[in-house]
């Protein structure tokens, strides 16, 4: 099916595609939250919720993005397949449970990994090229492994959209290599129609109670990116959560008959 235009979807909620409650699929899913999506080039914005977007939250997770790109540009690994030795501290999440190269612990949002990276970094680089970067309020306080988890960075959608953006046509201060390289890492799925790249998020150890997925749609002829903020639900059972996210993404993808 073709790419159908994007609607703006002002702070009025104006209906989609002439019709419907844009919010219904949220209701849906018991979930809370905000949706943006706009083309890479261009003006055309889809915007669910306006003032969560705009609003900053921890970036959890979705750091990963960025703290890839430092840890790379630095030398903080050796490329994708460098591994780092589990120190052997047993977690919840049963694949941290090993050693662990970047290529997987991205995938697997595989914390102590990039705590690690972060320590390599230090936090003189790491304040610099956050700043650099402009990444949400820049606010790097609470720890050098745990600012993104529970410390003082906040970011919005429009924000990490803004990031998300720059990363894509390879305008951050990083090298082209790097940031190729991050991209790659970024794909959760490959079809003859489309390429979805994300990264999760999910804050647990803040006032933030919020979970993020956050990437690109690439069609090859268009390129979308996607911002999706939800407010965690009110429960100690997370574990059908991250299926709520791909879920939802996917169908509000749909909605504009993009996937």
């Amino acid at each position: 099916m073709p790419a159908l235009p994007l609607l703006l979807l002002t702070a009025l909620m104006l209906p989609l595609h002439g019709g419907g409650d844009p919010e219904r699929h949220f209701r849906e899913a018991g979930v809370k939250g905000s949706f943006l999506l706009c083309e890479l080039d261009g003006d055309s914005c889809l915007r669910i919720n306006p003032e969560r977007c705009a609003q900053r939250f921890i970036p959890a997770s979705t750091f990963k993005i960025l703290n890839s790109m430092i840890a790379l540009e630095y030398g903080a690994v050796n490329g994708l397949d460098d591994t780092l030795r589990w120190d052997g501290t047993r977690y919840s999440i049963e694949s941290w449970n090993q050693h662990q190269c970047m290529r997987d612990a991205f995938q697997r949002s595989c914390v102590w990994f990039y705590q690690e990276l972060a320590r390599r970094i230090g936090e003189k680089r790491m304040k610099a090229a956050v700043t650099a970067v402009g990444y949400g309020n820049t606010d790097i306080g609470g720890g050098i492994d745990r600012f993104w988890l529970d410390g003082a960075l906040r970011v919005s959608s429009e924000e990490q959209l803004s990031f998300l953006r720059r990363l894509w046509k390879e305008d951050l201060p990083f090298s082209v290599d790097v940031q190729r390289t991050v991209k790659e890492l970024m794909v959760l799925e490959r079809t003859d129609a489309y390429t979805l790249r994300g990264k999760t998020g999910t804050a647990m150890r803040s006032d933030d109670i919020v979970g993020w997925l956050v990437g690109f749609l690439d069609r090859g002829d268009h390129v979308y990116v996607y911002v999706l903020n939800l407010e965690l639900p009110d429960t100690d059972d997370l574990s059908g959560f991250l299926k709520i996210r791909y879920d939802l993404l996917r169908t509000l993808l749909h909605d504009q008959g993009l996937i």
